[in-house]
């Protein structure tokens, strides 16, 4: 065998293990590109490993030679043996850790995961100017395990259109209920049948925003985070306007808000993950999020 030969055969082993150590590793840190790029190594060098054993177990001539035959010479080496061995434990280990994370990541991608909207009542409900906790089923099939809690604050009109502000009151670092830092209304509490079960509204007057209880979050009446552990700002809904009733539609993230009310520029993202930074260079450490 030649020195190459003898390195490639040495080589090999050591990046196909090279490989898997950086496809588990991706699976943690990064399943968009370090998971993949692991996999391609181990997979490239694992072919090479095998074809260079192939090679190596290989006779020089088709017939056995005589000598062999009276000694009884072993036809398929135990070496050969122990390397595809590892070779298959590996490749069954690798494809045992890999599937389920592809699974969570694409399956989603081919599901039916699309929110039905929520009817919050009609506009008049929402007095312009002010902010309104409203509690609502996202689920009604799931019953009050599903009931959430968003701000809501009527804009105005943004030219012929109504704006509407309305936040999750899910904090973004644990995903705490915040509160609203100001008084709440609660004796002027209205509690509207909708197609989507019942829904709540209390007035408030969040003057200082709003504070997570759990670890000292705190946020602007736009959501923007101004202390506290909260990695981005308070997730937002889509909205829309039916027939006189305000409809929620699906929730986003959102780094920050610039600007106020009907006039604020949102700096909005795909729905992210509890303590998930939306920006910056840690951003690049979560995995991909199967969220709808």
């Amino acid at each position: 065998m030649s020195e190459t030969e003898n390195a490639s055969a040495t080589l090999l082993p050591v990046s196909f293990g090279i490989g898997v150590a950086v496809l588990f590793v991706g699976l943690i840190v990064n399943l968009q590109v370090v998971a993949p790029l692991g996999g391609v190594i181990a997979l490239f060098a694992g072919l090479g490993w095998v074809r260079g054993s192939s090679r190596k177990g290989r006779p020089a001539t088709a017939l056995p030679s005589a000598s062999a035959e009276k000694t009884g010479a072993e036809r398929f080496p135990r070496s050969r043996l122990l390397e595809r061995a590892t070779l298959g434990l590996g490749g069954l280990v690798a494809l045992g850790a890999v599937l389920p994370a592809v699974g969570a990541a694409v399956l989603p991608a081919f599901l039916n995961q699309r929110r039905k909207a929520i009817d919050l009542g009609p506009l008049s409900d929402f007095p312009e100017g002010q902010f309104v906790v409203a509690t609502f089923l996202s689920d009604p099939a799931m019953g009050e395990i599903s009931r959430r809690t968003a701000y809501v604050r009527n804009n105005g009109l943004l030219g012929k259109r109504p704006s509407f502000t309305i936040m999750s009151n899910r904090c973004t670092h644990v995903g705490c209920p915040t509160q609203p830092n100001g008084p709440v209304f609660g004796q002027k509490r209205r509690a509207l049948k909708t197609a989507n079960g019942e829904v709540g509204l209390v007035p408030a007057q969040p003057a200082a925003g709003f504070g997570c209880p759990c670890h000292g979050s705190q946020f602007d009446t736009e959501g923007n985070r101004t202390a506290g552990p909260a990695p981005r700002a308070l997730d937002r809904y889509q909205f829309s306007i039916r027939k006189g009733h305000l409809w929620l539609g699906v929730i986003y993230s959102v780094s920050r808000v610039q600007g106020t009310g009907a006039n604020a520029r949102i700096h909005s993202f795909k729905r992210l993950g509890d303590g998930e930074p939306a920006t910056g260079p840690e951003s690049l450490f979560y995995p991909v999020d199967p969220i709808s």
